[in-house]
Parts: C-alpha cells; sequence; structure tokens
C-alpha cells in the first residue's frame, strides 16, 4: 500500500510507520504540503485529520481531492472530538463519496487499522452515520444550512430524518439473567446500543468474567485492567471516567476470560457508582446462579430471563428462577425467547411452556435470530442492531418491541 499522511499528529504516525502492510509511507504537515504532495504523486490511502493546519478551507479541500484527476485515491477523514459542526460535515463527506472517517477524541490502535485496511463502503458507512449522529440533527439544525436537496438526489435522504427521543426514564436498571449460554451478552450488546442510540446516558456493567463485551464492543486492550485496577485502588466512584467510551454508552467490562468474580461489597459500590451517574444501567450477570446474581436482581427495575429454543436451556432457567425464591419477582421480569422464529415449532413449545409454567411474568418478548450478521459486527465497533437494516428488519423491531415492553 502507498500512504499519505496528513494528520498533524506526531504519536499515530509513529504507530502507523510500524504496521506491515505498507510499502510506501509519506507525511506531510499543512493543508498546501498535501495538495502539493497528491498533485506529483498517486496514493492508494490520502489519511486526513481535521488538525491539519492551512489556510486553505477543509470543504474546497475534499473539493479538489475527490476530482476527477484524483479520485483513484481513497480518502479516510479523522475529524476529532464532536462538535456542533460535525453532522453536516460528516454528510458533506458522504456526498463525496468518502466512507471512511472516525469521529471521537480517542482513537484506538484498531480503529486506524480499519481504517487503513478494511474500506467501510457506502453501506456500512451509512449505518454508522445513521446510527451514531442522527441524535444530534436536532440540536444542529440551526447551525448552518444543509444541502437537504442534493442529499436527498443522491439517495441520502433518510440520513436527515431526525429520531426523536422517546420518554424520560428514572435510573432504569435492567439485570439480564440465564442459567445457560442462551445470548444474555449479546442481548445486552445490541439493548445498550438502542438505548443509548435513544440518547440516554447508558451504561452496561459487564461481570460475566468471560467478558465477552471486549469482543463485542472492540474494546481495545487498554481497557482490560482498568476494573480489577479500580477497585484494587478503591476508585469505584472514577469508573465511568476512565471506562470504555462511545459517547453516551459507557461499557465497564474487564480481561478476556477471566473467571475470577467480583467481591458483593464491591459491585454494590460499582453499582451505586454507576447508576447515579447513568439514566440506564444494564447488568450482564455471569451463567447461572450466583451472589452477584441476586444482588443484581434485588437492585433492579427489570430482569430479563433469557431464554432461547433448547428445551434443556428452559428447565434449567426454571430450576434457576426456583432457586431464586423470594429474590425472584415475577411481576418485573420479562422472559425472553431469544435467537428465535416466531413461526417455527420448537419457538412455539418454549412459548406455550412458558405460559404453562402459571408464572406472572410482566410480559413475553422474542428476538428473531440475526443470522450471521453478529458475527460479521464483532470487532467493528458496530452492534447487529446498526447493521441489520437490510434482511434483518424482524430483529430491528424484535429490539423495538422489547423497549416499548421496558417502558422506553
Amino acid at each position: 500500500m502507498k500512504l499519505l499522511l496528513a494528520l498533524n499528529h506526531e504519536d499515530i504516525e509513529v504507530y502507523i510507520k510500524s504496521l506491515p502492510g505498507i510499502g510506501v509511507l509519506n507525511i506531510v504537515d499543512s493543508k498546501r504540503s498535501l495538495l502539493d504532495a497528491v498533485s506529483n504523486d498517486k496514493y492508494d490511502l490520502v489519511l486526513i485529520s481535521k488538525e491539519l493546519p492551512g489556510s486553505e478551507e477543509m470543504d474546497s479541500l475534499i473539493e479538489v481531492l475527490v476530482s476527477e484527476k484524483f479520485k483513484s485515491q481513497r480518502i479516510a477523514y479523522l475529524y476529532g472530538s464532536y462538535d456542533n459542526f460535525c453532522d453536516e460535515f460528516i454528510r458533506y463527506l458522504l456526498y463525496h463519496g468518502i466512507y471512511d472517517f472516525y469521529v471521537g477524541e480517542d482513537i484506538t490502535s484498531k480503529d486506524i487499522g480499519r481504517l487503513i485496511f478494511k474500506p467501510a463502503g457506502r453501506e456500512r458507512a451509512y449505518y454508522y452515520f445513521n446510527s451514531h449522529y442522527d441524535n444530534e440533527l436536532e440540536n444542529n439544525k440551526n447551525k448552518g444550512p444543509i444541502k437537504r436537496k442534493s442529499l436527498i438526489k443522491s439517495g441520502f435522504g433518510s440520513l436527515l430524518n431526525i429520531k426523536k427521543k422517546r420518554n424520560p426514564v428514572e435510573k432504569l436498571i435492567i439485570s439480564m439473567i440465564s442459567n445457560q449460554a442462551t445470548g444474555k451478552s449479546h442481548t445486552a450488546w445490541n439493548l445498550s446500543y438502542c438505548f443509548s442510540k435513544l440518547g440516554y446516558a447508558t451504561s452496561l456493567i459487564n461481570i460475566d468474567r468471560g467478558y465477552s463485551a471486549n469482543l463485542f464492543f472492540n474494546i481495545d486492550e487498554v481497557y482490560y485492567n482498568l476494573l480489577d485496577f479500580s477497585i484494587e485502588n478503591n476508585r469505584h466512584k472514577d469508573i465511568l471516567d476512565n471506562c470504555f467510551s462511545r459517547r453516551n454508552l459507557k461499557v465497564i467490562t474487564g480481561k478476556l476470560g477471566i473467571e475470577e468474580a467480583i467481591g458483593s461489597e464491591d459491585f454494590i459500590k460499582l453499582l451505586y457508582s454507576i447508576r447515579t451517574k447513568s439514566d440506564i444501567t444494564i447488568i450482564d450477570t455471569r451463567t447461572g446462579l450466583s451472589e452477584l446474581t441476586r444482588l443484581s436482581i434485588k437492585n433492579s427495575m427489570y430482569d430479563l430471563v433469557i431464554f432461547d429454543c433448547d428445551i434443556m436451556h428452559f428447565y434449567m432457567n426454571m430450576r434457576m428462577v426456583e432457586e431464586l425464591k423470594d429474590d425472584f419477582a415475577p411481576e418485573k421480569t420479562i422472559a425472553l425467547i431469544n435467537n428465535t422464529n416466531v413461526r417455527s415449532s420448537s419457538h412455539k413449545f418454549i412459548y406455550n411452556e412458558l405460559i404453562s409454567t402459571g408464572i406472572p411474568f410482566k410480559d413475553i418478548a422474542y428476538i428473531s435470530n440475526c443470522g450471521y450478521i453478529g458475527y460479521e459486527a464483532m470487532h467493528t465497533g458496530l452492534t447487529p442492531y446498526q447493521t441489520a437494516v437490510n434482511g434483518y428488519k424482524g430483529f430491528l423491531s424484535d429490539f423495538d418491541s422489547l423497549l416499548d415492553k421496558l417502558g422506553i
């Protein structure tokens, strides 16, 4: 690969120099030198930062880089921290066929690798924009003109839709429980994104010590030891200031594969610190019944018992419900049939078994099978909910229905 860096960021430049697979690497330090470089040579990728100095306007610079003369060069753009002009500028990039961009203060090695080696393409960029920025459109509608007509003609009309935040909630705490591997973490992954997309300050506590959240959310290894460090140094109250964050979504997790559970006292301290700063807190408990599961249920407003269409898993979950005894509160419990097809005989069987238990669940919900999309979304920073627009619309509507059952 032949790469031109126009970042004005020494640390990122040093890191990229160490990456394999880059045959030629040139670095420029201003907008003017960038124009000179692309005029004199051709590159596979031009990586630009918002921080690049120079008197030239960035939109004019983009116009030149995507012109007929230079259009064979792919462009990736680092916007930096989100501001009032971000939405309009990202639309501008999309309109000009630039689909690789990153918005945020903290960029990780995986983000850089994605921008350089894994081109997003139009559809993925479309999903990323529509999912991450539509909550900000209403706040920015008076910040300046938007080229609505030209965007609509180019097939980006739905990017202009404004999704209104649903009714506000009061410090909602949701506990995810199951006695078998029925998809608790996968559900928490998508559900936490749904809440954050609606504008709520959302926190996910991953106390399932397998820490699958690291894979689902594409969490950089720099965060792996944060949970244990915070506990060991009695810094529970600071956990949200340092944990993995995607705008208004916070994910508290630990090192992948560690089996040792955190203590009950530490869990309560963490939960107290997190819920006071969050609109919605989701607790992804470990599989099976433990003291932390009981504590999670005692402190939650809703419990989601995650079933699937396996009859053995059904009986194991029912056994857990029995063992919970007085800690089990059916009036705040939603039985969720996960990874299912409502038209299948297996779904109908599990549903009828739930009814026949006579347990007065708050509700019974279900989530469709999202196929391979879950695997494809891992390590991308995206969730299946974000990427399921085409082909898995039932998956989307099932999650929206679950939000309704939770009163959101």
